[in-house]
């Protein structure tokens, strides 16, 4: 029975249209100024979604789904909100559209903006934004575009400075997106360090700070008074990828560690 199959090819191909690649439909952007929200170049994709929408890096239900993840460039403050031009629901009684907005919630933390309006307002108040910890090393890099040297920054934080756990949270969103076997940690763990690399920027006469990539350490303790510091993971944010900041940051973690009498090596 012929007629049964066809029916049922048209059906699926129906379905078909209703599956987004995660990948494509995630729009990322690390905001500095408001007219970033409506620029294309400032965008960019995750590499991986299959740690929060399956191997099959698919999401069923949705034509023109947009998924859209705007971080404030220093503090990344959050906007998180989903678009799309129909969902399947409207459509078809049988099937259900999947759940999108709680997959992506399970790993951002609250307190995120879902109106634009909201995030612009923060954006104002982020030149008061300060980069957290001990700052161990500055250096500059020649920028083509901007025809002049970028100064960037790196810092020692720990979970005691004011704001930096929130902050954590929001940073290390990003490992999933980038990181194919990414996972988080247990930040109440002490013997964890965090390096953080922030780029110097100008806007309105102020001087800002926007973030730039990190770096996680984990301090494995040696029997009876040393520890073995071992780099857990590291993350360039992709607009500052192939820029040499991965280097810096390796050589000066090194550096901070090898000054260090209780240090054994580092792995």
């Amino acid at each position: 029975n012929s007629n049964i199959f066809s029916g049922l090819t048209a059906m699926e191909k129906k379905l078909a249209e209703y599956k987004c690649n995660t990948n494509e439909a995630i729009h990322l952007k690390l905001v500095r100024f408001p007219e970033d929200l409506e620029d294309d170049n400032t965008t960019f994709n995750p590499e991986y979604s299959h740690q929060v929408f399956g191997d099959d890096e698919v999401a069923f239900g949705y034509k023109g789904l947009k998924i859209l993840l705007y971080y404030i460039a220093g503090n990344l403050s959050t906007l998180f909100r989903t678009e799309y031009t129909s969902k399947v629901n409207d459509k078809f009684d049988c099937v259900e559209a999947d759940d999108v907005e709680s997959k992506i919630r399970e790993i951002i933390p609250p307190g995120f903006c879902t109106n634009t309006d909201d995030f612009v307002s923060l954006l104002e108040k982020e030149v008061n934004f300060k980069p957290f910890g001990m700052l161990l090393h500055t250096y500059s890099i020649h920028n083509e575009e901007a025809g002049e040297d970028i100064t960037y920054q790196i810092y020692k934080a720990d979970m005691t400075c004011p704001g930096f756990r929130e902050y954590h949270e929001r940073l290390q969103t990003f490992l999933m997106w980038f990181i194919e076997t990414a996972s988080f940690i247990d930040v109440d763990d002490e013997r964890w360090n965090y390096f953080l690399v922030f780029e110097k920027y100008n806007k309105d006469g102020a001087t800002l700070f926007a973030t730039v990539g990190y770096m996680t350490v984990y301090n494995y303790y040696v029997y009876p008074d040393k520890t073995r510091p071992r780099v857990s993971q590291m993350l360039i944010l992709p607009p500052f990828q192939g820029e040499g900041h991965g280097a810096q940051l390796l050589e000066t973690v090194h550096k901070y560690y090898m000054s260090s009498p209780t240090v054994l090596d580092i792995t």
